[in-house]
């Protein structure tokens, strides 16, 4: 989940422990803050710091005039087939395609696991939003195989990858005993940072830090705070396609997720961002004079998630049916236009040609 998401979660986490939300109110004291900051720790260690150690045994970086579409499939088959005839694990680092400040050349990487085979296609300009610009794709090899020596496990993540804007994905193809290949996603993102130990870990560690200055008794329930804020953060990833190591250092690879949702997606972020603030609002509630005391939890959860979210799924579907019926039309207004010959239609395919041929001449 993004950022913001794992903050608020923490924060939320850390409202569930009465004596910290006492601590805020009578002492003014940070402790609640520190649960959205340990919220948000796990993916700061990985993308900050652990993802800058990574080595590589191979590196994919395209030209960015006159990208090499099969040589890209021949190195990610190489990296394959190396990994399954030494034995050893191989890493692979695939840079973007930069065209300029805000234009990159998007390209795609999949796993044909059922014939083994890995298939690169090079596609068309976008800017950082992901905005894709039609008519932008290369001349020449678009697409490219290249064939496997060895069987690839099937992969929990998706089968295409793209590679488009800001660092580009990497892999790490792990041999297993059956003699095919494992192919592992990030493999620098979510191993011991994202473990359940790790938390606990520094829950103890921060309970006896401040405990040499609070005290250890009061200190306690910053430790439980810490750990609850990082437990949050991993629980919430598990939701996901990748899974995190959970029991590192006992264990060595990572527990597959439970596919829900992408770590990207709009909604889910939004309605546990949501979910969160209604939890804390509940439990700042029950301190002070506050018309919330006494309202049983379950009908304030129905009536600030459950009714508001209902309405807005009502809302989504009506605007779904409401575009796909706008895209029926627009086939049928562009027929009867053509075939009419009317003026304002040549005239907005012509500027939209003249907008292509720009991009093009301006970004090479």
């Amino acid at each position: 989940m993004k950022g913001l998401t794992h903050f608020i979660s923490g924060l939320a986490a850390a409202t569930f422990f009465p004596q910290a939300v006492q601590m805020a109110h009578t002492e003014s004291s940070f402790i609640l803050v520190l649960g959205g900051i340990f919220g948000i720790l796990p993916d700061t260690i990985d993308f900050k710091f652990a993802q800058f150690f990574e080595k590589y045994h191979y590196r994919v970086d395209p030209d960015p005039n006159k990208p090499d579409t099969q040589a890209i499939a021949n190195t990610l088959a190489q990296a394959i087939n190396d990994t399954h005839t030494s034995g050893k694990p191989k890493s692979i680092l695939f840079n973007t395609i930069k065209k300029g400040a805000d234009l990159w050349r998007q390209y795609r990487l999949y796993f044909d696991i059922e014939n083994s085979k890995v298939r690169v296609t090079m596609g068309p300009l976008v800017n950082t939003s992901k905005k894709v610009y039609p008519g932008t794709e290369i001349e020449g090899v678009k697409v490219a195989e290249a064939s496997l020596n060895c069987k690839l496990c099937p992969q929990v993540y998706d089968k295409e990858t793209y590679v488009d804007i800001m660092s580009g994905p990497s892999f790490c193809f792990i041999p297993q005993k059956d003699g095919s290949v494992k192919m592992d996603f990030l493999s620098w993102h979510r191993r011991w940072s994202h473990s359940l130990t790790a938390g606990l870990f520094l829950g103890i560690l921060g309970w006896l830090f401040l405990g040499l200055w609070l005290g250890f008794g009061k200190a306690l329930i910053y430790g439980i705070v810490i750990t609850a804020g990082f437990w949050v953060h991993v629980l919430e990833d598990q939701l996901g396609y990748m899974g995190s190591n959970l029991f590192w250092p006992f264990t060595k690879e990572k527990t597959v997720g439970t596919k829900s949702m992408h770590s990207g997606d709009a909604m889910p972020n939004f309605c546990t961002v949501w979910l969160a603030l209604i939890l804390i609002f509940y439990n700042l509630s029950q301190y002070g004079d506050n018309s919330l005391q006494g309202m049983p939890f379950l009908v304030y959860f129905a009536y600030t998630f459950i009714v508001p979210l209902f309405v807005l799924n009502v809302i989504d579907k009506i605007l779904s049916q409401w575009e796909a019926g706008t895209k029926e039309e627009k086939p049928a207004l562009a027929t009867v236009s053509v075939l009419s010959n009317e003026a304002p239609t040549k005239t907005a395919s012509l500027h939209q040609l003249e907008t292509i041929k720009e991009v093009e001449d301006n970004f090479g």
